[in-house]
């Protein structure tokens, strides 16, 4: 019987000596480097070169696991030579596979295992990878993945791994589409994306052509007026006050204001430092920044920390700066936030969280801060992120012209 097995491998230095070493199959722990797909024809072992991106690497062993699975069922695979040749490769010995599988499966039936099943045991791997030290997998992470892929075990609950075909995973994007709790077409990719994940881990890449179909609209966030700041500030009461107004100039996600604690407050230099809380099982994005571990620090208003170092006298220094009645850690600013626009009169359903980072954001760029610094103040791993959030398209806008005919080189025209 042809081998059907594939490794993939990293190239890595060991002391002065290049090796080979396995790499892991899941994209979260790759990184940038020499991959190679390592294989047996009879007893020679072949090594393939795949590039230095994982993505391409894992798409690459995929495509030789159904190659080889192609030949198994006496198949012939000859080498692509453009990506539409590919592409078309690619599908033919997906095809193959699956048909192969399927056959396999019939006659095995004790062997086959139920989408549900494995979903379990995939979710199962996923909680294990949070650790203890809250540097693992994020409890929230572990919550989407849990509620994005309730949608497939819902959408055919007897299913078996085999089944999962093109027309399966076409079915199932329908009744997303047509679900009764009428998910948005960003919910919809969400939820396609994680089971595409799913099951490339299990060894199946049939989702991923239906994701890069799959569209929707960016979220649109914009900043508040002045007219709706003075309304709502207005409408607070001296705590509420403090609590958005240190949204506004923190310019900090939710969950980092919930988890703010008063000894990230640097009162001599005016400074917040926004850092993970692994202790309540807190954590930071920006894996590839180092943000994540080391956190990062946001200048804020004299005035202001002045004000914040006043509301925090007395308190202790791991003491949460707004927790919720007992002291925990507060789940519910948004609700707050409603309700306090609801109370000035203003349209309370315009009202979020994001808006508040996007406004402080907004203004500062206005006044002529760097997008450099703002990106590092707002935690965006790249650039091209900070300059779509502040809306910068070119170099047309009014604060580029202005620092341009009063900047260094004005004399010069």
């Amino acid at each position: 019987m042809a081998n059907r097995s594939v490794v993939l491998y990293i190239r890595t230095k060991v002391g002065e000596k290049w090796a080979y070493k396995k790499a892991p199959e899941e994209l979260t722990q790759l990184v940038c480097g020499e991959y190679y797909l390592g294989w047996y024809v009879k007893t020679d072992k072949h090594l393939e070169p795949v590039g230095n991106e994982p993505e391409a690497a894992l798409s690459a062993l995929n495509l030789k696991r159904l190659q080889l699975a192609f030949v198994a069922a006496g198949g012939e695979v000859k080498q692509p030579d453009t990506k539409k040749e590919l592409e078309a490769a690619y599908l033919a010995a997906a095809g193959a596979a699956q048909q192969a599988c399927n056959v396999e499966a019939e006659t095995k039936t004790d062997a086959r295992k139920l989408v549900s099943e494995e979903v379990v045991a995939y979710l199962s791997v996923c909680k294990a990878r949070g650790g203890k030290s809250g540097y693992g997998l994020a409890p929230r992470t572990y919550e989407a993945y849990e509620y994005r892929l309730g949608f497939l075990t819902e959408f055919e609950p007897n299913a078996y791994m085999d089944q999962v075909t093109g027309e399966f995973i076409e079915r199932f994007r329908s009744f997303l589409l047509e679900h009764e709790k009428d998910l948005a077409d960003r919910t919809s990719y969400n939820i396609m994306q994680a089971v595409s994940t799913f099951l490339i881990k299990k060894g199946n890449a049939v989702a991923k052509p239906f994701l890069k179909e799959m569209k929707f609209p960016p979220t649109e966030v914009v900043p508040y007026s002045n007219d709706e700041m003075q309304k709502f500030f207005a409408a607070c009461d001296e705590e509420e006050e403090l609590l958005f107004k240190f949204f506004l100039h923190s310019m900090a996600r939710d969950m980092e204001v919930a988890h703010c604690e008063v000894r990230d407050l640097k009162f001599e230099k005016n400074i917040l430092h926004i850092c993970p809380k692994p202790d309540k099982g807190f954590r930071l994005k920006g894996k590839r920044s180092g943000q994540s571990t080391k956190g990062r620090k946001v200048p804020i208003p004299a005035l202001f920390m002045a004000r914040m170092k006043k509301f925090c006298a007395g308190k202790k220094s791991r003491d949460l700066l707004f927790p919720n009645g007992i002291g925990g850690v507060e789940y519910h600013f948004l609700r707050r936030c409603e309700k306090i626009a609801k109370r000035a009169g203003l349209d309370w359903d315009d009202f979020d969280l994001h808006r508040w980072r996007k406004t402080g954001a907004t203004r500062h760029h206005e006044k002529g801060v760097s997008v450099r610094k703002i990106q590092a103040w707002l935690g965006h791993e790249s650039l091209e992120v900070t300059l779509d959030y502040l809306g910068v398209e070119d170099a047309a806008d009014e604060i580029s012209q202005e620092q341009v005919n009063n900047g260094a080189l004005a004399a010069f025209v």
